[in-house]
C-alpha cells in the first residue's frame, strides 16, 4: 500500500484538532490573573494584590501567578511603584524579587557581551536582596527562596550555597514542581551526573526535562536506560500534566515512536502554552512541526 504523504501527515485524519486551534496563549484560563495583568499594564495594582492573595498556600499556583506577573512588571513597574506607595506588603515583596529575575533574563537576553553579563549580575543580585527581605516579610513562603533557586544558577553559587537555599524551600515545600524544575537548572550547569541523580529522585517527569537540557551536548541522551525507563512509567500514569506530555512527546519522538506521541498530541488537543514548547523561539511552530512529522511518521 502507498500511502499519500500529504493525506498521510494530515493531523486531523489521526483524530487531532486542526493546525488553527492549536494556541500558545490560553488568558481565560485564568480570568483572575488574566484581568490582573491587563490592570497592571495600565498602572494599577489592585487586580494583582488580590490575585496574589488568593494563592496564599497553594504554592505551586502561588509560583505560576508570581512568574506571569513578574513579567508584567519587568515590562512596566509603574504598577509596582504604585502599589509600594499605596499598600506595601508581603505580597509586593515576593514579586518585587521576581520582577528583578525577569529583568536580569531579559539583559542577558540582549547580548552576551560583557556589559550585558556584569548588568546582568548586578540586577540578580538585587533580586537576591529583595528576595531575601521578601523571605523575611513572609517566612512561611518557599516562593522566595524558590526565586533564589532561579537566582543560584546565574550568580553560581556554591553547592553547599545552594543546599542551603533548597533546604529553606522543602522545609516550607516538600513537592515545589517549580522549584524542582529550577534545580534541575541550576545542577545542568553544575554536573550532568548530579543532574541526573537529583532528577531520578524527583521522579521520572524530572528525568526527561534534564535529558532535553543535556540533547545538545549528549545527542543519545534521551536513548539512555535512565531516561528510557522514566519515559515507561510516564506512559502508565493515568495524569500527567501538559507539560509532562511535551517532554514525554520528544522522547517518544526520538524514540520513533510516533503512534504514542500522537496519543500525547490528542491528549494536549490546542495547547502549545506549555513545556517544552515555550521554550522554543515559536512555541506554536516547533509544537506543529513535531506533530505534523509525527503524523507522517507513524503507522497507520
Amino acid at each position: 500500500m502507498v500511502l499519500d504523504p500529504t493525506r498521510h501527515a494530515d493531523p486531523e485524519r489521526w483524530g487531532l484538532v486542526p493546525d488553527a486551534y492549536v494556541r500558545d496563549f490560553f488568558p481565560e484560563e485564568d480570568p483572575v490573573l488574566a484581568r490582573a495583568i491587563t490592570a497592571a499594564s495600565r498602572g494599577q495594582w489592585q487586580p494583582a494584590c488580590s490575585a496574589m492573595g488568593s494563592t496564599w498556600g497553594d504554592w505551586n499556583r502561588r509560583a505560576a501567578v508570581t512568574a506571569s506577573l513578574a513579567r508584567e512588571g519587568s515590562r512596566s513597574d509603574e504598577w509596582l511603584n504604585n502599589w509600594r506607595d499605596e499598600q506595601p506588603d508581603r505580597d509586593l515583596a515576593v514579586l518585587d524579587a521576581a520582577a528583578w529575575f525577569q529583568v536580569a533574563k531579559a539583559i542577558l537576553g540582549e547580548s552576551d557581551e560583557k556589559e550585558h553579563v556584569d548588568g546582568f549580575h548586578r540586577v540578580l543580585r538585587k533580586a537576591e536582596r529583595a528576595a531575601r527581605a521578601a523571605a523575611e516579610l513572609a517566612p512561611q513562603d518557599p516562593t522566595p527562596w524558590w526565586t533564589m533557586i532561579q537566582i543560584a544558577g546565574g550568580l553560581s553559587f556554591d553547592q553547599a550555597r545552594f543546599a542551603e537555599i533548597w533546604h529553606e524551600l522543602v522545609t516550607r515545600a516538600p513537592h515545589h514542581r517549580p522549584a524542582e524544575e529550577a534545580a534541575v537548572e541550576y545542577w545542568a550547569a553544575q554536573s550532568s551526573e548530579v543532574m541526573l541523580d537529583f532528577a531520578a529522585n524527583a521522579g521520572p517527569a524530572l528525568v526527561l526535562r534534564a535529558a532535553f537540557l543535556l540533547e545538545d551536548d549528549d545527542p543519545i541522551i534521551w536513548r539512555t536506560p535512565l531516561v528510557a525507563d522514566a519515559m515507561e512509567q510516564l506512559l502508565t500514569e493515568d495524569e500527567l500534566s501538559n507539560d509532562d506530555r511535551g517532554y514525554l512527546i520528544l522522547a517518544l519522538y526520538d524514540h520513533n515512536r510516533f503512534t504514542e506521541a500522537i496519543e500525547q498530541f490528542r491528549a494536549l488537543g490546542s495547547r502549545a502554552d506549555g513545556a517544552p514548547w515555550q521554550r522554543f523561539e515559536d512555541p506554536k511552530g516547533t509544537f506543529l512541526e513535531y506533530r505534523v512529522n509525527s503524523c507522517r511518521k507513524a503507522k497507520l
